[in-house]
């Protein structure tokens, strides 16, 4: 579940913040406090937006896996399954790298690899169902 805010004043009618900036800081804190995933945040000359997502995070695991595995998790949710190439290329990390993450990911339980043997040109990553 995601809210976008895309109104600047919408923070200050919310009464997030007594000072510019200080309510974005402060919903960054309070939703690592709750246990939540980062808010994502994106401001143009013109813009604000915020997307609040009420998806808790494992704060051990994300310790425990290399520093993009969400941004990878993300990739391969939304495409249903994806190539170890189309996560290199989203990610804009050289393959070795991409295949120290999907693996270290696929140990932890998160994605599985899907294909015949290790060079098999149509395999892919999945999420994990249980």
């Amino acid at each position: 579940m995601a809210a976008t805010i895309e109104r600047p004043s919408v923070c200050a009618d919310l009464r997030f913040g007594q000072e510019l900036g200080e309510g974005i800081r402060r919903m960054f804190e309070e939703m690592r406090l709750a246990g939540l995933a980062d808010p994502k945040y994106h401001q143009t000359a013109g813009s604000v937006r915020l997307a609040l997502r009420a998806s808790p995070v494992d704060r051990a695991l994300d310790d425990r896996l290399p520093a993009r595995w969400r941004q990878a998790m993300q990739i391969i949710r939304d495409s249903g399954r994806s190539s170890t190439g189309d996560v290199e290329n989203a990610l804009g990390v050289s393959r070795p790298v991409t295949i120290r993450l999907l693996r270290a990911m696929e140990e932890a339980g998160l994605i599985s690899w899907v294909g015949k043997s290790e060079k098999d040109p149509r395999a892919y990553w999945q999420p994990r169902v249980e």
